[in-house]
């Protein structure tokens, strides 16, 4: 094979490749939870050892439906090489039905809490979606955080 026609097909393969295999871009709304017509609760409860249980419901994604995922995510005060910033923990909440809304729970160390905030992750904005593109709405917990419920059983 000539090497005209390797590099002819090496650049019909790189053109090729569909878009799905690029990085999406994920964009914070900034918008308040009523203005994206969200519904969902946050409770926490401190357990006097150093843990506390966060336990999420969500009620009604509003403009954020369908969800994608909700995530627990706790950002680093370092930042990435590039500018961006790393997180030292980022987990899915797995969410159950309960009856009309989905609850999850996590119980994790307080002061990895105080850090921490929800994200509620959709592909969609009033219905549309756009290609390679998601967005979060952030629930900031220190607040809650530090007016936490003392400890009760939570079946």
């Amino acid at each position: 094979m000539s090497r005209n026609l390797k590099l002819l097909l090496a650049v019909i393969a790189v053109i090729a490749i569909p878009a799905s295999f690029a990085w999406a871009l994920g964009f914070q709304l900034g918008e308040s939870k009523e203005k994206l017509k969200l519904k969902y609760d946050v409770s926490v409860y401190d357990h006097d050892t150093g843990r506390v249980t966060i336990e999420f419901s969500l009620i009604d994604a509003g403009r954020l439906a369908p969800i994608t995922s909700v995530d627990l995510s706790i950002p680093s005060d370092e930042k990435h090489d590039g500018g961006g910033f790393k997180s030292d923990l980022t987990m899915s909440m797995a969410l159950r039905n309960d009856g009309t809304q989905q609850v999850s729970r996590v119980h994790i160390r307080k002061d990895w809490a105080e850090r921490a905030e929800i994200q509620i992750k959709t592909g969609h904005l009033d219905g549309k979606q756009e290609p390679l593109t998601w967005y979060y709405h952030s629930i900031p917990l220190k607040e809650l955080i530090a007016r936490a419920k003392p400890h009760e059983t939570i079946n």
